[in-house]
């Protein structure tokens, strides 16, 4: 019996002395992190994270992880630590935001688009996100106006040049063209206005797209 009483209390030294090592090592990486030592911080929360053992999981450490992941441009490791977060519900606002940006970094759009939705409905009232998807609205909304506008600008060119008259089909196919660009326009202004109804500039592209549209044959 007394044996396995010094048994079971070596054993739980060693369980104290490595839960003791994590927050010695987790605290060392808040430190690292507050001089912006990202990839120490970032080695010190990993090691820390392997001896944690039973204890809660530190949701901020593991946030802090992914954001000194990103800070280190290991785009890899960081979504990795960003989904963990987004996964316990912590800190949802900035990490759908690092999740954006590690989409940014890794040019994939159609994450970036999916990311951002579902981070609005999760954080239905983060400021900055509604701002980020007006903006892509209004990015796409932006490129079919011009397209419209290009469309137009080779069809008068044409007729210009003597190459058909107004009254032929190919200029009608062309006017054609460029009213669907126009309505594909208005409808991501109206997506952007939604969320940023005091943005100026998409007001002011509905409006030309609007009175392009009036002038269409």
């Amino acid at each position: 019996m007394k044996r396995f009483a010094v048994v079971l209390f070596v054993c739980f030294s060693v369980s104290s002395l490595y839960s003791q090592d994590a927050l010695t090592l987790r605290n060392e990486g808040n430190k690292a992190m507050v001089a912006q030592q990202w990839a120490i911080a970032l080695a010190k929360y990993e090691k820390a994270l392997t001896v944690w053992g039973k204890r809660p999981t530190d949701q901020a450490m593991i946030f802090s992880m992914g954001a000194c992941a990103y800070r280190v441009n290991d785009m890899k490791k960081s979504l990795k630590y960003i989904d963990m977060s987004i996964a316990a519900g912590h800190n949802l606002d900035m990490a759908y935001q690092y999740r954006l940006c590690i989409m940014k970094a890794q040019n994939n759009n159609d994450e970036y688009l999916k990311t951002l939705k579902e981070g609005l409905v999760k954080v239905p009232n983060s400021k900055v996100m509604k701002e980020t998807l007006a903006k892509y609205y209004f990015t796409e909304g932006d490129k079919h106006y011009h397209e419209a506008l290009a469309i137009m600008k080779t069809a008068v060119a044409q007729v210009k040049a003597g190459k058909y008259p107004v009254s032929d089909k190919a200029f009608k196919d062309q006017n054609d063209k460029a009213r669907m660009e126009l309505k594909e326009a208005m409808k991501y202004m109206n997506m952007s206005l939604e969320l940023n109804p005091n943005d100026e500039n998409a007001k002011t592209v509905k409006t030309n797209c609007q009175n392009q549209l009036n002038m269409l044959i």
